[in-house]
């Protein structure tokens, strides 16, 4: 059975699939959680509201400015809006590191939407500095 709920956006790459350590609360930077938060609140927020949010080039990868257009962030959300309703709200759930020392870090966030019974995870991807270097949503598994 296929998965109803499609990926809406991934613009990084990685060799094969990473393995993956949980960082302890007391070791997460406060300021990357911050940035990684706000960033997925302003892109869901904008697509809410029937807009999009523009990323730039201080806060996104090229990959990410160039291919987070308006056109896929619109029909993602569209999607996405339809199955569950429109956003909520969202909670910090988890980062995690790779545990083959790339520089990234993935924050993990429970979505809420209008469908009170829908699970669903919305993950942002910081690159090494800092920028968003990718994007998703997808249904709720405790384990990445």
């Amino acid at each position: 059975m296929k998965n109803p709920l499609p990926l809406i956006l991934i613009l990084f790459s990685s060799c094969g699939a990473p393995k993956f350590t949980e960082v302890s609360d007391t070791e997460i930077n406060s300021s990357k959680l911050e940035l990684a938060t706000e960033l997925t609140e302003k892109i869901l927020t904008a697509q809410k509201q029937a807009g999009f949010y523009k990323l730039t080039s201080s806060e996104a990868t090229s990959e990410m400015v160039s291919g987070f257009t308006e056109n896929v962030q619109k029909k993602s959300y569209e999607t996405i809006s339809g199955m569950f309703g429109q956003f909520q709200a969202l909670k910090f759930y988890q980062l995690l590191r790779p545990i083959d020392g790339t520089r990234y870090e993935v924050y993990r966030f429970k979505g809420q939407f209008d469908s009170e019974t829908a699970q669903i995870e919305i993950r942002t991807v910081l690159d090494g500095n800092g920028k968003l270097a990718g994007f998703f949503i997808k249904p709720w598994k405790d384990n990445l």
